[in-house]
């Protein structure tokens, strides 16, 4: 059994809750919306190779806010990594984050480079990144899970979740006591980080000028929905290609092993840009 060391860190208006397990190279791994630090299964399987630093983003789960009415900001969630990996190591880490967790994950990118060694940036919901009709459809898509839920509560997810292509998910499991925070990181997911998401414009010269290498990834059951459609985006701004993953957008929960294994794949033979295939 895999030992886990637990933390707080004190951050502007929030303390962090952070776990870290195994050794080897920092690989910091930033959930999705209403996710937290036990949403990725992967952690323990990469805990052979990798320290594994896992949190609750601030306003999730244990990592509650000092001010419950503060406006979500990719920035200040990127600072929060920031100042995490900062406390915990001086050489550049491995970095993945999964759908919003990506979008802070390149943030952290954009304001940070120095501090990471590559990134994998898996379906990062961000419409600004889309053009024509595909923007359109990701600002609508985020407008209407938003509206939906504020009608008529959870049954917007499953909605928001088929159209998404994800017609298969799990979670990971949790203790019963853990229920009402889950629940809580939902309606800060739905109500305080989509609108956020929606707004964002990562600066992509920022991005594209840094010596970093970022790897868009892209579930293999996302083709053709408009997850994957955000990998492909964001390839064509970096000018690379897709990197594809096993499931949907929950693919690191659905088939952890395999997640796992491919994901210590491309940290370990793509250490710089890859040119599109």
């Amino acid at each position: 059994m895999t030992y886990t060391k637990h933390g707080v860190l004190q951050v502007p208006g929030a303390r962090l809750y952070y776990e870290m397990r195994g050794s080897g190279p920092v690989l910091l791994m930033i959930h999705g919306g209403n996710g937290d630090a036990d949403s990725y299964p992967i952690a323990d399987l990469l805990s052979d190779r990798y320290t594994v630093v896992t949190y609750d983003r601030r306003g999730h789960s244990r990592s509650r806010l000092e001010d419950p009415t503060e406006n979500y900001r990719v920035s200040a969630h990127s600072d929060d990594a920031h100042r995490l990996l900062a406390s915990l190591t001086d050489e550049p880490a491995y970095v993945f984050g999964c759908s919003s967790g990506a979008v802070i994950g390149l943030d952290l990118a954009i304001h940070h480079p120095e501090q990471i060694r590559m990134m994998v940036a898996h379906e990062p919901p961000i419409p600004q990144l889309l053009t024509g009709s595909d923007h359109t459809k990701g600002v609508k898509s985020l407008e209407g899970l938003e509206q939906q839920y504020k009608r008529s509560g959870l049954s917007a997810l499953e909605t928001f979740a088929a159209a998404m292509g994800i017609t298969s998910s799990a979670q990971p499991e949790r203790p019963p006591e853990r229920t009402d925070q889950l629940m809580a990181n939902i309606d800060y997911f739905i109500l305080s980080e989509v609108p956020g998401l929606r707004e964002y414009r990562p600066d992509i010269g920022r991005l594209k000028a840094s010596s970093i290498a970022v790897t868009p990834a892209g579930g293999i059951d996302s083709q053709g929905f408009l997850p994957y459609r955000y990998a492909e985006a964001l390839a064509d701004h970096l000018g690379t290609g897709v990197v594809d993953f096993p499931g949907n957008h929950v693919g690191c929960v659905l088939y952890p092993r395999e997640f796992a294994e491919k994901l210590d794949e491309v940290f370990r033979n793509k250490t710089t840009k890859i040119p599109r295939v």
